[in-house]
């Protein structure tokens, strides 16, 4: 993809700005959640957050040797350092905060869809 042209750079930016959004949706819970389990679990929650990150900008390093151009990474990075904040921001928003009771479980009845135990 020798093309210099603006379109040419926004597919690629896009590409792979969303493989980056897949790799952080495949691999971490939300930063909602991240949030709400922020006191008993960061430590876990953002070891996937920086698998994720890895594995995002990876794929953006591949995407610019495949393409001989900048933008896949420049998209991937882009994408990636957004996420990372936003996951680092919920763990400051969640840490002192309880976690949320259990919710009771939808379960299946003849009657269709309802919750167990009087729900």
């Amino acid at each position: 993809m020798a093309s210099r042209d603006g379109a040419t750079a926004a597919i690629l930016v896009g590409v792979w700005g969303t493989f980056a959004l897949d790799v952080f949706s495949t691999l971490n819970s939300s930063p909602q959640t991240t949030e709400l389990f922020a006191d008993d679990r960061e430590d876990s929650l953002m070891h996937w957050v920086v698998i994720g990150s890895a594995v995002a900008v990876g794929g953006g390093i591949y995407g610019t040797v495949l393409s001989s151009s900048p933008w896949p990474l420049l998209g991937a990075v882009a994408v990636t350092g957004g996420m990372y904040l936003a996951y680092v921001h919920a763990v400051r928003r969640g840490k002192g905060q309880q976690a949320p009771a259990q919710s009771p479980t939808p379960v299946a009845s003849s009657g269709g869809w309802g919750y167990g135990d009087g729900y």
